[in-house]
């Protein structure tokens, strides 16, 4: 398995906005500035009905150092920050926000607050295994489909396994965490072996099990 690139690493840390207000002394617009300014987001709110937890409060392309910030959302449930680095580097950068709200604005924060949290890992990668043939009925399936299309539509596809998704339970829960996906990487070449992948893991765990997975497909 070759990595080719991250597109999305979140850190999703569940403490309810509400409970960060003990005091009463957090303004939001007030702390808003103060991150713009500290991070340099490019987009942020700047109206006050744009301000509300409940829709989430964005924003979006900032730096902490040579770390880019691609989005930080409040929401009423709690707060997420996304980078192209890794899960690791994404929590990091929340803790350290969280950390600097707390003591700059008296914000209500401790690391035991944080009872529950998510990740989100999406990247692509390059790898020559079959990756999505994880039965052999499917070869007999893709091989009658691609035949009776060209007989139908006059021209021959060729027909092959093009996503695996593993997930919850939607209906168990109002709020939940990502699907496992693995599938073709869409507008590449079905023959460049390219392919995207979302977990909602850390990074590190996400690229352990494709490993894992494309050892048990090699074979």
């Amino acid at each position: 398995m070759k990595l080719a690139s991250v597109l999305l690493a979140r850190y999703y840390g569940l403490v309810q906005i509400e409970d960060l207000n003990l005091g009463g002394t957090a303004y939001l617009p007030e702390i808003g500035a103060a991150l713009v300014q500290r991070y340099g987001f490019a987009k942020f709110p700047a109206k006050p009905e744009e301000f509300d937890e409940d829709k989430g409060i964005e924003f979006l392309e900032g730096r902490s150092g040579k770390q880019v910030i691609n989005k930080v959302m409040l929401l009423s449930s709690g707060m997420y920050l996304d980078t192209q680095i890794n899960t690791a580097a994404s929590e990091q950068l929340w803790y350290e926000l969280m950390g600097w709200a707390a003591e700059t604005f008296g914000v209500t924060f401790r690391e035991e607050m944080v009872k529950r949290c998510a990740y989100v890992s999406n990247f692509t990668f390059y790898s020559d295994a079959p990756m999505l043939s994880v039965n052999p009925i499917l070869d007999e399936v893709r091989r009658i489909a691609t035949s009776e299309v060209e007989r139908n539509f006059g021209r021959r596809l060729e027909y092959q396994p093009a996503a695996v998704s593993i997930t919850y339970d939607r209906t168990s829960t109002k709020v939940g965490t990502a699907a496992f996906t693995v599938q073709r990487r869409e507008g590449v070449p079905f023959d460049e072996n390219k392919y995207f992948s979302t977990a909602p893991l850390k990074t590190e765990i996400h690229m352990e099990l494709l490993e894992k997975w494309e050892k048990a497909m090699s074979r």
